[in-house]
């Protein structure tokens, strides 16, 4: 009989919690390849449901190989959500570090973003996208409250360094990051998401002027 998980939500504010303070988790090719598999294995069938046996199948290593690096699938799936997150953050950091503009910046994050539409937890066939969407941003300490508390800093940093016009930071964030996930979890009308020009596009036109104010005011 499968042993119930940790809920999806307890296991990734847990991660996000040690993605946001900068954990950086060594992995060789064994363990890299055990956690690619725990994430698709999430994705399929959720933490309650997925096995450490499945895992390894899908690894490719035996389910001894699996139980000698991680001591129960909560480990193992908080690990795995702990890289993912700290991947993106890294990967929003090395983008950022490119660009001076704040506006910019948040336009190139943005469009970083939306390359997860990809990801194997927020692919449209992904069976538990619900209950992840429902882990991101319920809770104390969720996600969005950590993505939230950390561009309304940028947002305020750049404001105080008059980089940004005047506004309210917190509003600001609050807009970005649900358009974020608004664009991440159902079909957009009129943008193709595979398309990173297009994708770039929507970013300087509609996420930059949220901070910045429209970039072509109509005529009074």
């Amino acid at each position: 009989m499968t042993r119930p998980g940790a809920p999806l939500p307890n296991l990734l504010r847990r991660a996000a919690g040690r993605a946001f303070a900068g954990a950086h988790p060594d992995t060789g090719d064994t363990d890299a390849a055990i956690l690619d598999a725990a994430v698709t294995v999430l994705a399929r069938r959720g933490t309650r449901a997925a096995t450490m046996a499945e895992v390894a199948a899908a690894a490719g290593v035996g389910r001894a190989t699996v139980f000698r690096r991680f001591s129960g699938k909560d480990e193992l799936f908080e690990r795995a959500l702990t890289r993912e997150i700290t991947a993106l953050l890294d990967a929003l950091a090395a983008r950022l570090a490119t660009i001076d503009d704040p506006a910019e910046q948040v336009a190139a994050g943005f469009a970083l973003c939306l390359g997860l539409h990809r990801h194997p937890l927020l692919a449209a066939e992904a069976t538990h996208r619900g209950e992840l969407l429902h882990a991101l941003t319920h809770g104390p300490h969720a996600p969005i409250t950590l993505a939230h508390a950390r561009v309304t800093a940028h947002i305020s940093r750049a404001q105080a360094k008059h980089q940004l016009p005047p506004g309210n930071p917190s509003a600001q964030a609050d807009a970005l990051i649900h358009i974020t996930l608004g664009y991440l979890l159902t079909p957009s009308l009129t943008v193709d998401l595979t398309d990173p020009t297009a994708v770039e596009y929507l970013a300087h036109v509609a996420i930059a002027p949220i901070l910045t104010g429209p970039p072509n005011p109509p005529p009074p």
